[in-house]
């Protein structure tokens, strides 16, 4: 195939060959991320991917185009599929999440990637980026598992929400999240990047900051922090959450 080098992304696995995470590490090779599984040859661009286990079975969930182009200027998707074990997908992929909800499109290219588990109680969600990485309008939507026996390969089975993280005057194009726990555990936090200028491009800086939850379990992660404002430290990081220990904080 011919075009750019970003035509030809897959995503694989290391594996460490000790418990120390610095490796060494062995390359276990690419993941099967297409849509005829007897065929290995029949692989598909694929990134972002990352595990979900739910009730004991391991999924693997990811960006996805719905087939090989020669232009990386082509509408991802989100995809999951399940796995034996953490370096074999054993099923074909099923679509779970396109770009079709206003908040999700309006651009010069729609994407939904960058899927990251989040779960709190009997709840989860899949949190992923949406709309163009490169621009401002970059941001966070929600997948929700619509209860905890539902099946996770069954498209109508997560429920969409969005945005739930938006970008800011101060703050541009926020994304692809992962997420923390404080020291002591009784925090979350999210990890997030965003855009350094309007320009377009991936200039971007790396943020940090506390979430908190709904009563109804899914989470609320309020407004991206400007730089220079100040945030809390996370909580077991230099303080206690004892009566009368205030939190000491951070830029």
């Amino acid at each position: 195939m011919q075009g750019s080098p970003f035509i030809h992304q897959r995503s694989g696995v290391l594996k460490s060959k000790s418990e120390d995470p610095f490796g060494p590490y062995e390359d276990k090779g690419m993941l099967y991320t297409g849509d005829k599984i007897i065929d290995s040859n029949s692989n598909n661009w694929a990134i972002d991917l990352t595990p979900l286990e739910h009730k004991g079975q391991l999924y693997a969930v990811w960006s996805g185009w719905e087939e090989n182009r020669d232009t990386d200027k082509t509408a991802q998707y989100l995809y999951i599929a399940k796995m034996r074990d953490p370096i074999t997908i054993s099923s074909d992929r099923v679509k779970i999440s396109s770009p079709e909800e206003a908040w999700e499109t309006g651009g010069e290219l729609d994407l939904n990637e960058g899927p990251q588990i989040l779960k709190n109680q009997n709840k989860t969600f899949i949190i992923y980026s949406t709309r163009e990485s490169w621009l401002k309008e970059y941001r966070l939507g929600q997948l929700e598992l619509v209860s905890m026996d539902a099946d996770p390969m069954s498209p109508e089975n997560w429920r969409k929400s969005g945005p739930v993280l938006l970008g800011t005057e101060q703050v541009l194009g926020v994304g692809h999240s992962s997420f923390a726990k404080s020291p002591d555990g009784t925090e979350d936090w999210i990890l997030y990047h965003s855009k350094k200028t309007e320009k377009p491009g991936w200039e971007r800086d790396i943020r940090l900051q506390p979430f908190r939850w709904n009563e109804d379990g899914s989470p609320y992660f309020g407004l991206p922090i400007p730089a220079g404002d100040l945030i809390p430290l996370q909580a077991g990081e230099g303080f206690s959450k004892e009566e009368g220990n205030q939190p000491k904080f951070r830029k």
